[in-house]
This record gives C-alpha cells, structure tokens and sequence, in this order.
C-alpha cells in the first residue's frame, strides 16, 4: 500500500524528480489536462483545463461570487470552517447553506484565507474592493497549495474538481466583510458549479462526464473549457467513461501508476469500439471525419485515486482542437463546414487514411495502410 509520505506534498529533500513533479501540477492546476489522442496516434496532448479559467469582469468564472447585497450577512460562508460543505440554489451563491457533505452540495470549503499574507494592505479596514481579477489571481496563487493540504497530498490536477474561491461582494467588502474561503467545485454546462455528493477525498476525482456531453473551446487557444450546449461551438463530444480500476487496480489496491503507455494499451482497442457504438456504427462515425481520442490519469492523480477515462471524439487542429458545432450523432459542422467523409477504403487497404495530425505528430503504425496484394 502507498504511504501517506509518497503521496502529500514532498519538502525539499525529497527526490528532485518527485518534486518538481509535485511543483508542476500544482502550478498549472488548474490549468492543464492531458488528453491522449487515439486511432491516428497515441500521443499526448496539452489541453487548457476542463472546467476553469481566470475570473471574467462579472467573477463568475473561477472565483464565486457570494453574499450579493446592502450589508454583511452572518450566514453559512462567513461561519464556514475547513470540511464544511455549502449548498444554495442554482445561480444563487449569495445565499448559501450548510450541508452535511453525504448530501447534495457546491462548494466543500478546504481553507480560509488569511488576508494577513497578502501584499499591500489590500485587506486593510480601508482598503479598496480588489475586484473580480484580484480575487481570480488570489485563487491562482493560494488555493492549490491549502486544498493540496486539506486533501493531504490526495488531489488529483487533473480531475473532475477545480480550487475555487469564494469572496464578498463590493456592498459587504464597504461593510467591513473580508473573508475568502478556498474550496472545491466541479464545474458543468456555463460553468456552474455542480451538485457533488460526498467529500472530495471519498470520491474518485477523475473526470466524469456523461456520453453526449459537449466541451466548449477557448477560441483564442483552441483549448477545451467546461461542458456547454452541443449547439454551441466546442472541442470534442464525449463517448463514455471507461473505469480502468478492473485492470490496473482499485484506488485502495496499492497498485502503482501503470504509467501513460500502459494506459494507452489498455484503452486503444477499446475506445474506437465505443465511439463506434455512440455513433450508432462505424460507417456513421467514418461520416464525421473525426478523431477517437480518450484521456489519461497521470501519476499524481492517480496516488490521488483516480482510475477513470474519458473517451471523446475530436479533431486536432493547429496545436489544439478544431471548432465542432452540433451534435456528432446529427448535423455537425467542423470550422463552419459540413464534414466530407473520407471515400471508402480502396482493396488492400486495412482504413481509409487517416485524418492528418498537427505538424510533427507521426501516425500510429497500426493505422498504415497495409501494402496492396
């Protein structure tokens, strides 16, 4: 069984491997998820986090705005202790309530923050509303490393959950309120936060999107966001989730990381079968020109328990995805055009050829086009 020492954050003595490591995923948390592109090559690729990003102008996004009104509510937020969960009602963070975390919740609280370590004052008595950016970069900066200590090391980077922070509003911060708690969220379509049942540490963080589910796409970067409405422009369709604890060991089993390219194994022959089913057959599928792809668990999610995959369908494009619109199963258009399915294979040929890669990416050798006679 892995030791609680192997798995919380290591000091400085620890094995510079394990440690920068450690350093890497929490300073892109949650910032990056490793997709692993199947069928046309089983390779890695970067994508910009599922489910978070940097505070819009409304803070809405990667920080939770609370207690919305004329003056400061003693309520569930600024009674909430580390372990509490809060629940309030869709598209109402300003008024929450305190929940025992086995029922349906938003937010489990890991830490507040102390405004003492701050810069500058900014939470002086007099001190100025920092802001919906503020807040985001005050999130970025001191919420992966207390929920990293609230879960003892047990956070998967990765995963289906995202450091979040929740604040006061410009009205309550005039009145004197400044009080920030640092806590997780599994973000859905908009970016909501979703209802979770059970704490963090109990469950398996790993990504868990239904079948169907639609990832919006950061037009700028070309990077996955959070699920969004299939009529929406998006980066990939899910096809199902593939639990690999059967295989490789349960998150109590004490089995170590199979590592990437065990992973891959594993799940090549078995996700183009279900993208295959999803679509209804594989001649439906071969219409859309697009790509089966699936998720991996890296190291550290999985000394955090996480065992699941996601099996998607997509199209790299440019260093990212291209531009999907629609439902795969129905009309779908790719970067604004009607897909051209590929013609049928010629005899002697074991596929149609491949969808090209971004540059650089060689195809997978199983997908050569076998020698005619």
């Amino acid at each position: 069984m892995t030791s609680d020492d192997e798995i919380t954050p290591p000091d400085e003595s620890a094995a510079p491997g394990r440690l920068a490591r450690w350093r890497s995923a929490l300073a892109t948390h949650p910032l990056r998820v490793m997709l692993s592109a199947g069928v046309v090559g089983a390779v890695a690729i970067a994508a910009t986090a599922v489910l978070t990003g940097v505070g819009d102008s409304s803070g809405r996004v990667g920080v939770t705005k609370i207690g919305v009104g004329d003056r400061v509510a003693q309520d569930a937020f600024t009674r909430s202790v580390t372990g509490d969960c809060l629940q309030w009602p869709e598209g109402q963070p300003g008024s929450p309530s305190k929940v025992d975390c086995g029922e349906p919740h938003r937010f489990e609280v890991a830490a507040a923050v102390d405004g003492a370590v701050l810069p500058g004052g900014e939470f002086s008595p007099t001190a100025k509303w920092p802001g919906p950016d503020r807040f985001a970069t005050i999130r970025v900066e001191q919420c992966p490393v207390l929920i990293s200590g609230y879960l003892k090391g047990r956070f998967d980077p990765q995963g289906r959950f995202v450091p979040n922070l929740m604040y006061p509003s410009e009205a309550q911060w005039d009145r004197g309120q400044r009080d920030l708690r640092c806590g997780l969220v599994e973000k859905g379509t908009g970016g909501t936060a979703m209802e979770v049942t059970g704490r963090v540490a109990d469950l398996d963080q790993s990504q868990s999107w239904a079948p169907g589910t639609c990832i919006g796409i950061d037009p700028a970067t070309r990077q996955p966001t959070f699920p969004v409405n299939c009529a929406e422009p998006h980066a990939f369709q899910t096809t199902g989730i593939i639990d690999m604890s059967a295989r490789f060991g349960a998150r109590t089993s004490g089995r170590p990381w199979p590592g990437i390219d065990e992973q891959n194994k594993f799940l090549t022959p078995i996700c183009p079968v279900q993208a295959h089913r999803f679509m209804g057959g594989k001649r439906e599928f071969e219409k859309t020109t697009l790509n089966v792809q699936w998720s991996t668990v890296s190291e550290i999610g999985w000394l955090a328990g996480s065992r699941k995959a996601v099996c998607y369908i997509g199209l790299p494009f440019k260093g990212g995805f291209a531009t999907l619109v629609g439902d795969a199963r129905k009309q779908l258009l790719i970067n604004g055009k009607i897909p051209t399915p590929p013609p049928p294979a010629p005899p002697g040929r074991a596929l149609p050829t491949p969808v090209p890669m971004p540059g650089g990416i060689a195809p997978n050798p199983a997908e050569v086009p076998a020698p005619v006679g």
